[in-house]
C-alpha cells in the first residue's frame, strides 16, 4: 500500500465545508444569546465586523496554526499542493494569508464599501463601485457553478478560492479499508418497521372509548336520584361535566349535569355507550342530546348565569 498524502473524497470535502459554514453560524448565535435580555443594536450595526472576526479567529487557530479548518480536522483533512500532479506539498504561510484575505477580509470589504467610500470623501462613486460589484458578483456566481461542476467531475478545488490558490484537500495517508458493520442498520431497520406498524394499528383503537369505559369503572357511578334533573345546582349550569370549564353552547341529556355541545357529540361520537362521567346517566343516542332548560328552583340561580 503506497504511502503518502493522496487527494481526499468528494463526499469528505462536502461534509468539512458544511462542518464550517455551521461552526460560524453556532459562534454567532452563541454571542447573540449573550445579548438576549439587552435592547442594543450593537449586534446589527456591526454584523460584518462579528462575522469576519469569528472566521479570522476559526482561520488562525486551525488552518494557520494546523494547515486545515476545523471541519477538515474533523474528518482527518488538511490542505496541501499537488507535486508532479499528486499531492503531498504542504501549504506556505503566504498562501494561508491569501485565503484569509479572500475568505474574511474580501466579504468584509463587500459589506462595508459604502462606509468606508464615505470615509474617504468618495460618496459621489458609491453607485459606480456598487455597479462594479454587482457585474464581479455576477460572475464569480457562473464561476462557481462552473467550479462545481468540474468538482462532481474531478473531486479537486472545492472552491474557487482553492482553486486560485491551488489548494488540494488530502488525506495525510492513504486510507484504509474498512469492516462495515450491519448491526446499526439492522436495529434502524427493526425501529422502522416497528415505527410503520404503530403507525398503522394506532388509528384502529379507539383511545376515547377505552378511556371512557376505563372511568366508568374507576369511578363505580351508577344513575340514581343524585343526577335526576330536580336536584340541579347552579354549579352544574356554570361547570361542563367533561372539561369543567364553562359549558360552550350548553347541552343536557336527561341528567342534572350540563355539557358542552363539542365534548358530548365527541365522546358520543367516540363511544357510542358513553354515560355521564359525573352520575352515570346514559346518552342513548344522539336525539337525546338537548339545549338546557331552567329545571332548577326560583331563587337559586341568578339571572343571566345561564346561556341558552
Amino acid at each position: 500500500m503506497a504511502a503518502g498524502p493522496v487527494d481526499a473524497l468528494r463526499v469528505s470535502q462536502l461534509d468539512a465545508s458544511e462542518l464550517d459554514h455551521e461552526l460560524i453560524q453556532l459562534t454567532k448565535s452563541q454571542i447573540s444569546h449573550i445579548f438576549k435580555y439587552h435592547r442594543t443594536t450593537l449586534l446589527s450595526r456591526f454584523d460584518p465586523e462579528i462575522r469576519a472576526a469569528i472566521k479570522l479567529l476559526l482561520w488562525k487557530f486551525a488552518l494557520y496554526d494546523r494547515g486545515a479548518t476545523v471541519g477538515q480536522q474533523i474528518l482527518g483533512i488538511q490542505y496541501g499542493r499537488s507535486k508532479g500532479g499528486k499531492p503531498g506539498v504542504a501549504i506556505t504561510g503566504r498562501e494561508k494569508i491569501l485565503y484569509a484575505l479572500l475568505v474574511v477580509v474580501c466579504p468584509w470589504l463587500k459589506e462595508r464599501v459604502s462606509t468606508l467610500l464615505s470615509y474617504l470623501g468618495l460618496s459621489h462613486m458609491d453607485s459606480q463601485v456598487h455597479w462594479w460589484l454587482h457585474q464581479a458578483e455576477t460572475v464569480l456566481k457562473v464561476s462557481a457553478l462552473v467550479n462545481i461542476l468540474v468538482f462532481l467531475r474531478k473531486g479537486i478545488y472545492l472552491s474557487l478560492v482553492e482553486r486560485l490558490l491551488g489548494l488540494r484537500a488530502q488525506f495525510p495517508q492513504r486510507q484504509g479499508l474498512r469492516q462495515v458493520g450491519y448491526e446499526f442498520m439492522t436495529r434502524e431497520l427493526m425501529w422502522h418497521g416497528f415505527s410503520e406498524f404503530l403507525f398503522f394499528l394506532l388509528p384502529l383503537i379507539n383511545f376515547q372509548r377505552i378511556k371512557n369505559t376505563f372511568t366508568r369503572w374507576a369511578r363505580g357511578h351508577r344513575s340514581g336520584g343524585e343526577g335526576h334533573l330536580q336536584h340541579r345546582t347552579q354549579a352544574d349550569l356554570l361547570s361542563c361535566a367533561v372539561c369543567d370549564g364553562c359549558p360552550v353552547m350548553p347541552r343536557e341529556v336527561g341528567c342534572r349535569h350540563v355539557f358542552c355541545y363539542y365534548c358530548i357529540s365527541a365522546n358520543l361520537a367516540a363511544d357510542l355507550n358513553f354515560t355521564c362521567p359525573q352520575c352515570g346517566h346514559p346518552v342513548v343516542s344522539e336525539d337525546n342530546i338537548q339545549g338546557v332548560k331552567s329545571h332548577i328552583n326560583p331563587g337559586i340561580i341568578k339571572k343571566g348565569d345561564l346561556t341558552q
